[in-house]
């Protein structure tokens, strides 16, 4: 038994419960544990999220040397090795509460919660931008395809707009 579970069970069994990997406290609040590959899976997958949200803005990719630079002048150290850990959610878990604020505030100018509290909500800014981005990309798809369906009638046209906006917003056709 683990020792969350036996503080449960043993400690305040009225006060505490637990469920689906969470600790419920007596006042309705709950507390989330992760294991540290969850950690590094949702430290990754925020990283690709933000990467995503400043290559759109930059109109180019982000580059290890271009993150370490703007780390660097603040006095933060980034190892190109570290920096893959980050982004891809293997190795050890990046922990380095400055490194993660750093990299929040000097490279994506969020909320270093965003990165250093992975229980915490994504910031309205973040959410925004994301909603923005797979709009741009639905659009992307449309032009593609018109683009590439030369001379076609309208009506196979807007059969095939509709397929893909259906498609995009999860429905079936």
């Amino acid at each position: 038994m683990s020792a969350v579970r036996l503080l449960c069970a043993v400690v305040a069994p009225k006060q505490l419960t637990w469920a689906e990997g969470a600790l419920t406290m007596g006042n309705g609040a709950r507390s989330v544990f992760l294991t540290q590959q969850q950690k590094k899976e949702r430290l990754a997958d925020r990283m690709g999220i933000l990467v995503d949200i400043w290559e759109s803005d930059n109109n180019t990719a982000l580059t290890y040397p271009h993150v370490e630079e703007a780390l660097s002048t603040h006095g933060i150290h980034l190892s190109r090795t570290r920096w893959s850990y980050l982004i891809n959610g293997t190795g050890s878990l990046v922990t380095d509460q400055e490194l993660l604020k750093g990299i929040s505030e000097y490279v994506f100018a969020v909320p270093a919660s965003y990165l250093c509290d992975l229980n915490s909500e994504t910031p309205p800014e973040v959410e925004a931008r994301m909603e923005f981005l797979v709009q741009m990309r639905k659009l992307k798809v449309k032009n593609f395809a018109a683009r590439n369906l030369g001379a076609t009638s309208p009506e196979t046209l807007r059969t095939i707009t509709r397929i893909i906006d259906a498609s995009m917003n999860g429905e079936d056709e």
